[in-house]
C-alpha cells in the first residue's frame, strides 16, 4: 500500500486539498508548535487579566484576522483553506493590545494584520510582520494601548519560564537561535551600558512588562518565517539591526511602539536585501 493511500485513510473522506486534509497536515508544521506555545500564555494571561475581559478581546482579534484571510483565499483561489497564519496573527494582536481596547478597534486591527499580507507585498511574499504592522498602525491611527499581557507581565517572575520554554522550542523548531540571541544580546547589552551613565532613564527596561515584551517579540514575532532570514549570517545582522533600532526608538521617544518600530525596520531591511539578491541573480543569468 502506498504512502498516499495510508495518508488518505488517516482522514476518511478527505481529498488532497480538503480542509480536513489541511488540518491534518497543519499539526505537523511549525505553526502548530507556535499555537501550542501560545496555549499556556493564553490560559495564564487570561486568568491574570480576567476571562470576562480577555475572551471577547481574543475572539474579536482572531475573527477579524481569519475572516479577511478566508475571504481573500475564496476570491483569489476559489478554495477553502484553514486560516492558520491569520489565526496566529490574530492571537498576537490580542496578546499585545490591552484587553480594555474597544471591540471594534480590536476587530479592525485583526483585519489590518491579515490585509497587510496582501496589500504590502512583493512577488516573494509580504514584507512586514502582519501583526507588528497592524499594531503599529493602531498606535498611530487610534492611539491604542499595548500591555503585552500575553507575555505574562502581571504574573510573578517564575512564570517567565513558561514564556522562555515556549520561545526556546519555537526558536529551535524554526532554526532561528542566531536571530533571537543576537537581538537579545544587543538589546539588553545596550540598555545595560546606558544604565552606567543614567540608570534612572533605562531602569524600567529591566522590569515588567518591558522585559516580557522584548522576549515575546524576539521569540514569537521576530522569528516569523516569511519575514525573517534563513542564513545564519543574515539572522545575526537582522537581529542586531532590530535591537539597535528598538533601543534608538525608545530613547528618541517613540513611546510604547518602540519594539514594533525596531521589528518593522528589520523587516524592511530584509525585504531590501532579498530584492537586491534577486536582482543580482537575474542579472547573472541574463545572456
Amino acid at each position: 500500500m502506498s504512502v498516499t493511500t495510508l495518508t488518505m485513510k488517516s482522514y476518511p473522506g478527505a481529498t488532497a486539498s480538503s480542509p480536513l486534509r489541511q488540518a491534518g497536515r497543519f499539526w505537523r508544521t511549525p505553526k502548530a508548535w507556535l499555537l501550542l506555545a501560545f496555549a499556556p500564555l493564553l490560559l495564564l494571561g487570561a486568568r491574570a487579566e480576567g476571562w470576562h475581559a480577555t475572551l471577547p478581546h481574543v475572539l474579536f482579534a482572531v475573527a477579524g484576522a481569519c475572516l479577511v484571510d478566508l475571504l481573500a483565499v475564496a476570491l483569489k483561489d476559489r478554495a477553502l483553506r484553514w486560516p492558520t497564519s491569520a489565526l496566529l496573527s490574530g492571537l498576537i494582536v490580542a496578546f499585545v493590545l490591552g484587553p480594555e481596547t474597544p471591540p471594534t478597534i480590536t476587530l479592525v486591527v485583526g483585519v489590518l494584520a491579515t490585509a497587510s499580507k496582501y496589500l504590502v507585498a512583493t512577488r516573494r511574499g509580504h514584507i512586514f510582520n502582519p501583526a507588528a504592522l497592524a499594531l503599529w498602525a493602531s498606535v498611530v491611527l487610534a492611539g491604542t494601548d499595548q500591555s503585552w499581557w500575553g507575555a505574562l507581565p502581571d504574573l510573578a517572575w517564575p512564570w517567565l519560564l513558561v514564556l522562555m520554554i515556549g520561545g526556546i522550542v519555537i526558536a529551535d523548531r524554526l532554526n532561528k537561535f542566531p536571530l533571537v540571541l543576537s537581538f537579545a544580546a544587543i538589546y539588553f547589552g545596550l540598555f545595560t551600558l546606558m544604565a552606567f551613565g543614567d540608570p534612572m532613564r533605562v531602569s524600567e527596561m529591566f522590569r515588567a512588562p518591558f522585559v516580557q515584551a522584548a522576549l515575546f517579540l524576539a521569540f514569537f514575532m521576530l522569528t516569523d518565517p516569511p519575514t525573517s532570514p534563513s542564513r545564519y549570517s543574515d539572522q545575526i545582522g537582522i537581529g542586531i539591526l532590530v535591537a539597535v533600532s528598538s533601543v534608538l526608538a525608545q530613547l528618541f521617544g517613540a513611546g510604547q511602539s518602540y519594539l514594533l518600530i525596531g521589528l518593522l525596520v528589520g523587516n524592511l531591511a530584509l525585504a531590501a536585501r532579498r530584492g537586491v539578491s534577486a536582482m543580482a541573480s537575474r542579472t547573472s543569468q541574463a545572456p
